[in-house]
């Protein structure tokens, strides 16, 4: 919900505005201290109009005006002011909440409630309606205040991140490095698609020494909200190991244990089908078992964000071969979805052709955005 004007006030001001214009030019024209008093009295009557807004009546007694925004799944409601911008409240330290416009409640067994109120109980959340019904909630079956359209059914949610690094170094020596990532989540309640694309590019004195990049792609089908299958297809290069082509195509179950702006973690694995094609060394193709693992969490909410994700195949019939990639860092949010970020990206392969180091570690910063 965001800040607003009431219109229906709106329209009743203008009406009396008007009129009293109407009336102010009829008292100059007759100047009598009888309708200076009626047109005095209806300028404080119009003054005197309440600004409607949401309100919320702290335990401490102190009150906030503004507009109720979400709680997006945790402990802490977003609430939009005129003058502190949007801020977080603690649930707990809420006695009560008042809303002049319907605040939507979805609950976790995905039912909605439009309410216009709502007390903090020990008993519950006793919300009451436009009616004048009441009803007691309790706190742990309550998901969201005011959700996202489509945790409603209504259209995708689409968020992302992307980051970029760039070196250009000239000198004693000469030096140009170029590294990109992007990953996109594209959401409905039961369908999720995700996108991850990496590219990274370096030479040194005109000589290429770094050329490498990974593409995939995800369906996920959610059979409850956590639950989840769906399907994985990827594909990597890397010059400078041998590996011309990867192919990945499998099956996956998911399991989403958190999903929230405060806390994500995420699981997925599968059996997969690996083709790949080398530049010296013989091509192969055999059948792995593959999993993904994505978390985040704010350490300072809305300061600092840790990450670690890292995705990984094992050959079920030669288990040393295995591929294991770890991404694991810091965001600091700057402004407006801008983000610097620094990071330790592990790559190990341990079917790479002989001469060929097994381990590769990169330490990067990074600017980015996140939306």
């Amino acid at each position: 919900m965001q800040l607003h004007v009431n219109f229906p006030y709106l329209g009743v001001s203008l009406i009396i505005w008007n009129f009293l214009m109407g009336l102010f030019k009829f008292c100059r024209q007759r100047q009598t201290v009888d309708h200076i008093l009626v047109l005095i009295s209806l300028a404080m009557l119009l003054i005197g109009l309440p600004a409607m807004a949401d309100e919320l009546i702290m335990k401490d007694g102190s009150r906030l005006l503004g507009s109720v925004v979400s709680n997006d799944g945790n402990d802490t409601i977003e609430f939009t002011t005129t003058y502190a911008g949007v801020i977080k409240v603690k649930w707990a330290e809420v006695d009560e909440l008042k809303s002049d416009k319907p605040v939507i409640v979805l609950l976790k067994n995905a039912q909605v409630r439009k309410i216009t109120g709502a007390k903090n109980t020990e008993a519950g959340i006793v919300t009451s309606n436009a009616s004048g019904l009441s009803e007691t909630i309790p706190t742990a079956e309550v998901a969201h205040f005011n959700p996202e359209p489509w945790r409603l059914g209504e259209g995708w949610n689409w968020t992302g991140h992307t980051n970029a690094v760039l070196n250009y170094e000239r000198g004693n020596s000469e030096k140009d490095q170029y590294a990109t990532d992007v990953d996109m989540t594209f959401r409905k309640i039961d369908d999720r698609f995700k996108f991850y694309g990496d590219y990274d590019r370096e030479k040194s004195n005109d000589v290429l020494t770094d050329d490498d990049w990974r593409l995939s792609g995800r369906y996920d089908h959610f059979v409850d909200k956590k639950l989840y299958y769906g399907g994985k297809l990827g594909l990597e290069h890397d010059r400078f190991a041998d590996l011309r082509l990867r192919s990945i195509l499998g099956p996956v179950v998911g399991y989403e244990f958190y999903q929230s702006t405060l806390m994500n973690l995420d699981v997925a694995g599968g059996p997969m089908y690996v083709d790949e094609d080398f530049y010296d060394a013989d091509n192969r193709d055999y059948v792995a078992f593959g999993w993904n693992l994505e978390f985040d969490r704010y350490l300072i909410t809305d300061r600092v964000q840790f990450y670690h994700r890292h995705r990984g195949l094992l050959e079920v019939e030669a288990v040393e071969n295995l591929v294991w990639d770890a991404w694991t860092g810091f965001r600091f949010p700057i402004y407006a979805g801008i983000m610097l970020s620094t990071e330790l990206l592990l790559e190990y392969d341990g079917g790479a052709s002989d001469g060929i180091d097994k381990t590769d570690t990169t330490y990067n910063v990074k600017l980015g955005y996140k939306w």
